[in-house]
């Protein structure tokens, strides 16, 4: 393997120099731009959290969900169609 020449090394260098330039300007220009920063966004939960809680929630409770009425009268419709 050949070892690069003093002008590759050398036009490496500069390239290293110029793109180091470059993000020092771009830094530059980042801390003295003016921060135009808006209203916070409200925080969201992702779609599967909010559920799950909900889930646990009613896993918990011994609450009747459905009302005894309704209920009563469905089941009572349903077992209609059984005689």
């Amino acid at each position: 393997m050949a070892t690069p020449t003093n002008d590759v090394i050398s036009k490496q260098v500069g390239q290293r120099e110029k793109v180091a330039a470059i993000y020092l300007d771009l830094e530059v220009a980042r801390k003295s731009a003016p921060t135009t920063r808006g209203v916070k966004k409200p925080h969201r939960y992702r779609p599967r959290t909010i559920a799950l809680r909900e889930i646990r929630k009613y896993q918990k409770s011994t609450k009747l969900l459905i009302r005894k009425l309704l209920f009563q009268s469905l089941v009572r419709e349903i077992a209609q169609d059984f005689k």
